[in-house]
């Protein structure tokens, strides 16, 4: 299907996490999505920046979902922040399980395909535009992310993000699939004075299990 208000084409995907179901509408295709936006940058300077990754439920964002979905009551009436929240799965975990929920992200489509996703599954949670490069929008007691170190300057950046969105008992929160921008990061969550556990989950991915990993950080 194309929906009216977006330029992508989208299908409505099925996830199970624990014991409830959630619709997600997702690109249709990520690969002709980003040929049809992206494929003349020469022309577009600015075209890369809107190429829609976050159209997709990555592998971490579906390992961030599960490990929170066993968190149950603990999540209740505590506030979570996502960062970079993409397709907001994470988010939307939290929400049912009754915290009171911030999702971000910097791309302008975002919000229409929460919008979607939010009205599918009964959902309600804030959103709000963020560069967390620079934006600041208080402290709360989760701060969660998956799949954000992508880029060799994302280590330091989220970092810096994650500590200014913390009280003194935040937990952070973060999945990754084994990037190679991970050991930095988790050096920089160090300089900042978090401690870290790590947990492994198993997502499948294409008939097959693959190993995301759950950091868990608190101030020291």
């Amino acid at each position: 299907m194309q929906n009216e208000s977006l330029i992508y084409e989208l299908k409505k995907t099925t996830q199970k996490i624990g014991d409830q179901t959630y619709e997600i509408e997702t690109l249709k295709n990520l690969d002709e999505t980003i040929d049809m936006i992206c494929n003349d940058l020469r022309e577009d300077p600015f075209a890369e920046d809107r190429c829609p990754y976050f159209g997709v439920l990555w592998p971490a964002a579906q390992g961030l979902a599960i490990y929170l979905s066993k968190m149950g009551e603990w999540l209740k009436g505590k506030t979570v922040i996502e960062l970079g929240c993409g397709l907001a799965l994470p988010s939307m975990i939290c929400a049912r399980l009754g915290a009171k929920v911030t999702a971000t992200d910097f791309h302008p489509d975002v919000p229409k395909f929460l919008k979607l996703n939010l009205a599918n599954n009964k959902i309600d949670i804030n959103y709000v535009s963020m560069d967390w490069r620079k934006d600041r929008l208080g402290t709360y007691d989760f701060v969660i992310a998956s799949d954000v170190l992508y880029e060799n300057k994302h280590p330091r950046d989220v970092a810096e993000s994650f500590a200014a969105h913390c009280h003194k008992e935040s937990t952070i929160l973060l999945a990754d699939p084994g990037r190679s921008y991970l050991q930095t990061f988790a050096d920089e969550m160090k300089k900042l004075q978090f401690r870290s556990d790590m947990f492994v989950r198993e997502v499948p991915v294409d008939g097959e299990m693959r190993e995301i990993f759950i950091f868990s950080f608190q101030k020291i």
